[in-house]
């Protein structure tokens, strides 16, 4: 066995020191400081919560044009992206066919979102605006197109040409969005289109635990012995606390949440976030598949 080297040996008398001294400050005397003070308890410091990462435009190229005009006049001519605006909708249909059933569209929402983003590649500026999306490439002109029929079947052609705006109705300038709610490390969003979706609410179950057991947690906001007339559901004593309350408990589990008449959750990024109404006329709660409303693309805020 080799010796120990005499450039890292210690003294005992020294060591025993050190130890002694360690021992009597972290456990001795009864829980007093050496000095015979109390002990303080340090609280550990809140996990700071990260800035929001930037993210990309949605259309970049829509971005890189001057705001348009929104009181522009617009007649029906000979579009000029219609065969861009057809082959957008069945890139799309190839590129996320989980939003279709056939021609049929599943989720509005991802739809026009998914229609924007193909249009960007191919150098577009398109916008929704509640209707109709508008196409241009330059600030001189824009064409509308309805490319949804109100049974949510894509359309295609002439038929979903309107009118060609002078100037360029787009993009349209939408202003500053409010800040994320407390607890969000996600960047602040708007939403393109919402619609409820025929699958129902990804964070359904999630939110639903959240009723279940903010009733648990919290007894004192319902009174148990006043239902809504042939539902369990109780009534609420304080709408605000109840609604604060789930919105705490999605939190903790990692959502950003908020309350906005309903309850908005998205989790992980902007692709979308639902809504969910958790109050039945604000008296009582809300359980069951009636809570989830719609899903929007991108998140709603």
């Amino acid at each position: 066995m080799l010796a120990a080297s005499p450039t890292v040996r210690r003294p005992l008398r020294a060591v025993l020191v050190v130890l002694t001294a360690l021992t009597t400050g972290v456990c001795g005397g009864g829980g007093n400081s050496p000095t015979g003070g109390p002990t303080v308890p340090v609280t550990p410091a809140p996990t700071p919560v990260p800035p929001p990462t930037p993210e990309p435009p949605l259309s970049t190229t829509c971005a890189k044009l001057p705001p348009g005009n929104v009181e522009a006049p617009c007649n029906r001519e000979t579009p000029t992206f219609q065969v861009e605006m057809d082959d957008a909708i069945r890139t799309l249909q190839g590129e996320q066919p989980q939003i279709f059933d056939g021609d049929v569209v599943k989720s509005v929402g991802a739809y026009y979102v998914g229609l924007i983003r193909v249009l960007d590649r191919k150098g577009l500026c398109a916008q929704f605006d509640g209707e109709e999306l508008g196409v241009t490439n330059t600030s001189a002109y824009s064409d509308q197109y309805h490319v949804m029929t109100s049974k949510h079947i894509a359309r295609f052609g002439p038929n979903s040409y309107r009118v060609t705006c002078y100037p360029a109705v787009l993009p349209i300038s939408q202003g500053a969005l409010p800040a994320s709610p407390a607890g969000c490390s996600l960047q602040p969003s708007r939403d393109v289109a919402c619609s409820r979706e025929p699958s129902g609410g990804v964070y359904y179950d999630d939110v639903a635990d959240a009723i279940v057991k903010i009733q648990k947690d919290k007894p004192e906001l319902f009174d148990f012995g006043d239902t809504q007339q042939g539902t369990d559901w109780p009534r609420v004593k304080d709408l605000d606390a109840y609604l604060q309350g789930i919105v705490q408990i999605l939190v903790k589990k990692g959502y950003c949440a908020q309350v906005d008449e309903e309850v908005q959750v998205k989790r992980g990024s902007n692709t979308f976030s639902e809504q969910y109404k958790v109050d039945y006329s604000h008296q009582y709660i809300r359980t069951g598949q009636g809570i989830y409303r719609t899903s929007c693309y991108p998140a709603a805020f």
